[in-house]
């Protein structure tokens, strides 16, 4: 037998006070005269047994009920058995992701969650540890706490924006004790956020339970992303902004009011209809405001899932990009063709390697170097300096190379060399699409689309430290494509011609969105908002001193992130401190030099939830004895817990006792008369 107060136990020492009544009489006696006391003694010596005995009588009742109340309020308990035994480590995971907010029969999914970890936390036994998790994986959160502190802890919880998979949680609980655990999983279990079915580990220590909620039919709408589609403009052109609006509900919604604002004044609104699960892309066109940033939100009114009702962004004055090609003699006519269809966006140049401006190649932003057999130390040395200054340059060899030589110019430029030529019929096979060259330009999975073929080329020998990425690789895993960076810039070498003999790249769907991609990129154009998340990072063009101390403002929050270099680009660091939708502004010795929007993540905008009969089945599927699912109301829960801790409950037995010899010995002193 186990207690679940065993403190309590000191109060039993209330039992010496019936016996010490018992055996010290402190009643003053009356002397009271008679003629004749001996009936009196007859009297007395008859009655002194019966006394004796009912005193006793009664000093059994008092010290029993008194026991049997101390133990009630001790809570006297047996497990059921061994595998059920008591455990001192109990973690809380309360989901407090944003679809949390939406609204079930008994209120809001949140408030019902916290209610239920409170419930949990008063179930089991004073002296246990408990640890609470949600998905903000808070510092706070690392040490154990009693009852009372993890009640609070519960109750400061608010909506975050960041989810945790049951990986991650499972994991966290075992990085601070993992010592016969019990692991409560409070959610609406969303696939997409909690991912329930891709758990792969739970130790046989850790007992977990499962505890779904379920909400209301889903009503949301939400505003799933913003974008322009030229990556350069100015004040004097009139801008055109793009944004998808989903309906998530199975209802259809019509007259749908959607808002935009500029630099916080409303500038445009539309209405838009919507069937069941539909999306539907729409525009703004607006005139920009003369400042430098464009501050801007497209927003609807939505309720009560309303964190994917703004969607915040920026837009910052650029010029054209400026484009040179240095070619060995000949002009590349799919180069030339490329940025001359496309004059409002590239300021494009061809010129020979015999007559190279140097001092015009400061203010361009990115050099093609095409087919250039052999490059002088001033050219050397300027694109050196081109590229520590920011600049970006694109390399295509030449047929054929004295690769001596080459490979010379190309170690002076501190990037990669070539091996010899081979002659080898092969298809490209991977794209790097997570780097931002290849991120928009697909939809979808990759396996249907019909590579360019590379009939000879050089393969290019990589440097084991050298700081590069592969973009382009063939079928033999061979570098097609590589990106270098250098200083502030960036290299890109490809390990073949454009040249129809060598390869059909030119002539390739794939060859314009790579080159115009690798252009536009040279001036580093910023994306017009970033997500938040726990590995977030931004990049400003307006900071230019690397040695200054940047801040990122808003009115809540001022950080300084960490500078590091990502992808040949300058980017900043927040360490999880950005938290909340906004504009936030960048300053430099305080003064704001630029503006950086933040939008929450639209992966739970879509309601989509393992029901009770999935994740049965899913159990079922991933055989492990160690998990339970506990469906049902608060009651339920309590009576879950107690079935699996502490088994069979004593206390109302000894409760019951206990009234019972009061009443035995309320019965003895008024019906037993001597």
């Amino acid at each position: 037998m186990r207690f679940q107060n065993p403190q309590l136990l000191y109060f039993l020492f209330a039992v010496a006070i019936p016996i010490l009544i018992h055996l010290f009489n402190f009643r003053k006696h009356r002397i009271i005269y008679f003629s004749s006391i001996r009936f009196l003694k007859e009297i007395k010596k008859d009655n002194r047994k019966k006394s004796k005995l009912k005193n006793l009588l009664i000093l059994i009742s008092r010290t029993l009920a008194i026991s049997c109340l101390t133990l009630a309020f001790a809570k006297p308990y047996i497990p059921i058995n061994s595998k059920n035994k008591k455990t001192g480590n109990v973690f809380i995971y309360v989901d407090n992701s944003f679809s949390m907010d939406a609204e079930s029969i008994n209120g809001r999914l949140l408030s019902i969650a916290k209610e239920k970890a409170r419930s949990i936390s008063k179930t089991y036994p004073s002296e246990t540890n408990f640890w609470l998790i949600n998905n903000d994986f808070l510092a706070q959160h690392n040490n154990s706490n009693n009852a009372n502190e993890i009640a609070s802890q519960i109750d400061a919880i608010k909506t975050s924006a960041y989810s945790k998979s049951l990986n991650q949680i499972v994991n966290r609980q075992a990085s601070l004790n993992n010592e016969n655990a019990h692991l409560y999983i409070i959610s609406d279990m969303q696939i997409n956020g909690l991912q329930v079915e891709k758990l792969n580990n739970l130790d046989a220590n850790t007992s977990l339970f499962l505890i779904p909620l379920t909400a209301n039919e889903n009503n949301n709408i939400s505003i799933d992303s913003c974008w322009i589609n030229t990556p350069v403009f100015d004040n004097n052109q009139k801008i055109s902004v793009y944004t998808t609006i989903t309906n998530q509900s199975k209802n259809t919604l019509n007259d749908q009011a959607v808002f935009l604002k500029i630099n916080s004044k409303q500038k445009s609104q539309q209405y838009i209809s919507l069937k069941e699960k539909e999306s539907k892309i729409i525009s703004f066109t607006f005139m920009p405001e003369n400042t430098a940033v464009q501050e801007g939100l497209i927003q609807i009114n939505d309720h009560p899932i309303s964190f994917d009702n703004n969607c915040y962004f920026t837009l910052k004055n650029t010029n054209k990009v400026t484009v040179l090609c240095i070619n060995s003699s000949e002009n590349n006519t799919a180069i030339t063709t490329l940025f001359n269809n496309d004059t409002s966006l590239f300021n494009f140049k061809n010129t020979t390697v015999k007559n190279i401006d140097f001092n015009a190649l400061k203010q361009k932003d990115i050099i093609l170097i095409n087919e250039v057999h052999e490059f002088s130390s001033g050219l050397i040395n300027s694109l050196n300096n081109f590229t520590d200054n920011g600049g970006s340059i694109a390399i295509f060899p030449p047929k054929d190379i004295d690769l001596t030589t080459y490979n010379y110019t190309l170690k002076q430029l501190g990037i990669a060399t070539f091996s010899a030529l081979k002659t080898q019929s092969i298809l490209l096979e991977n794209i790097n699409i997570k780097h931002p060259i290849y991120k928009q330009v697909f939809e979808g999975e990759l396996d249907k689309i019909n590579f360019p073929e590379i009939k000879k080329y050089y393969p290019i020998i990589s440097q084991t430290n050298s700081n590069s990425i592969t973009l382009l690789t063939l079928e033999n895993n061979i570098e097609f494509l590589s990106l270098f960076d250098k200083g502030k810039g960036s290299i890109y070498l490809f390990n073949s011609p454009l040249n129809i003999k060598f390869n059909n790249f030119s002539k390739h769907a794939l060859f314009v969105p790579t080159i115009l991609n690798i252009a536009t990129s040279s001036i580093r154009t910023e994306s017009i908002y970033n997500t938040i998340s726990p590995e977030d990072y931004f990049s400003s063009n307006a900071i230019k001193n690397r040695n200054a101390i940047v801040h990122l403002k808003n009115d809540k929050i001022d950080i300084i992130p960490t500078q590091k270099t990502h992808l040949g680009k300058q980017v900043f660091y927040t360490h999880n401190q950005v938290y909340e939708n906004g504009i936030y502004t960048v300053e430099v010795e305080g003064k704001m030099i630029d503006a950086i929007a933040y939008n929450y993540t639209t992966t739970e905008s879509e309601s989509k939830i393992l029901t009770i009969s999935e994740l049965k089945k899913w159990k079922s599927s991933v055989d492990l004895e160690n998990i339970q699912i506990i469906s049902g109301n608060t009651k339920s829960l309590i009576a879950t817990i107690n079935e699996t801790q502490k088994a069979k409950e004593l206390w109302k037995i000894a409760l019951i006792f206990s009234l019972l010899f009061f009443a035995t010995e309320i019965l003895l002193i008024k019906l037993i008369k001597l």
